[in-house]
């Protein structure tokens, strides 16, 4: 594998968060005040983070624009199938832990996609969380579309060439690296952490159909980091999680009350919350990402429903379940295996 070394983390890390900070705004101004579809808006936003910051991608530049291909590609059709399966409960739950399990299959984790995978995740678990009717597929697909054909020129035109060095292994950050190769050890380790991937995703979808949550998207994305919790302990993950996002809440609340109702200010404050976030996310650590991620979403959800100022207290809420639901699932096939991962 090839890793940077810390100088180059943080050039990495300020180049991803830069072109987050011109894309992210750009694209959620264009879907919402000029289009004027909200979903699309949505889904543009995510699938920018998608493509900008949470791959690593190939430092070739053809390789790069190969992979963001890819990505635009596979992520399009994996949004439709979340989507088409959102409406029914249980097709929801019943693909969400299939799509969870096929994301550790040795194949496709040791395949050229697999830099890809935590993306991918991302984009399924986007249109099956909120239940949606077929007639939403065209403005999911037509924002995460809009979202690939704008990276492509981004990564080719704003690209800082680093020098990797060749290591043994490689630790992503934060949001990042939502899952983490499957170990070699033998066919029980990886159907271990197919089904438990898999049956915490759907639990967590199954959560947010019974309570009926009013944000049901981030309790799934509260499950995705503790799952990736393989070389540290998953329940230090989860504390540190909730850590970050009660930070992140402190802040936004703080931020919701000094701006008040001016939607003014909360479009001003985007570019640089999402810069923060991206740069945290990929260069100080996990909580700090958290917390800056906490709070982009906090900004991004006052001008999308500027009713809906209290939803940085519905994050709190929603991480907290995702995490839960996440780590007695994890807990569980650790007692199956009968012995503590190293």
């Amino acid at each position: 594998m090839e890793a940077l070394n810390a100088h180059q983390k943080r050039l990495a890390g300020l180049a991803r968060a830069v072109r987050a900070a011109v894309v992210v705004p750009s694209l959620f101004a264009l879907g919402l005040l000029v289009i004027k579809q909200p979903e699309a808006a949505g889904f543009a936003v995510f699938g920018t983070f998608s493509h900008l910051v949470m791959v690593n991608y190939d430092p070739a530049g053809r390789a790069r624009s190969a992979q963001s291909a890819m990505l635009t590609l596979l992520g399009a059709i994996m949004v439709s199938l979340g989507t088409l399966a959102s409406a029914n409960v249980w097709l929801a739950v019943g693909g969400t832990i299939a799509v969870g399990f096929l994301t550790e299959f040795p194949t496709v984790a040791r395949s050229r996609i697999a830099v890809l995978r935590p993306a991918l995740l991302l984009s399924f678990m986007l249109g099956v969380a909120v239940p949606a009717s077929a007639s939403s597929v065209f403005p999911h697909l037509a924002g995460w579309l809009l979202a690939g054909l704008v990276a492509q020129p981004v990564l080719l035109l704003f690209w800082i060439p680093l020098q990797p060095v060749s290591v043994a292994g490689e630790s992503g950050p934060s949001h990042e690296s939502l899952t983490n190769p499957v170990r070699l050890a033998g066919p029980f380790t990886w159907i271990g952490n197919s089904t438990a991937t898999g049956v915490a995703l759907g639990l967590a979808v199954l959560l947010t159909r019974l309570l009926k949550l009013a944000h049901p998207f981030w309790v799934v994305l509260g499950v995705l980091p503790v799952l990736s919790a393989r070389g540290t302990s998953a329940t230090r993950t989860f504390w540190q999680e909730q850590a970050g996002t009660l930070i992140g809440f402190l802040v936004g609340a703080a931020l919701v009350a000094l701006i008040g109702a001016n939607q003014t200010w909360y479009w001003l404050t985007l570019p640089i919350v999402v810069f923060v976030s991206a740069y945290a996310s990929s260069t100080v650590g996990f909580i700090a990402g958290q917390a800056a991620f906490t709070v982009f979403a906090v900004v991004l959800f006052c001008i999308l429903l500027p009713q809906q100022r209290h939803v940085a207290l519905l994050r709190v809420e929603d991480i907290a379940i995702g995490g839960a639901v996440t780590l007695v699932v994890g807990s569980l096939r650790r007692l199956g295996e009968g012995r503590p991962r190293d």
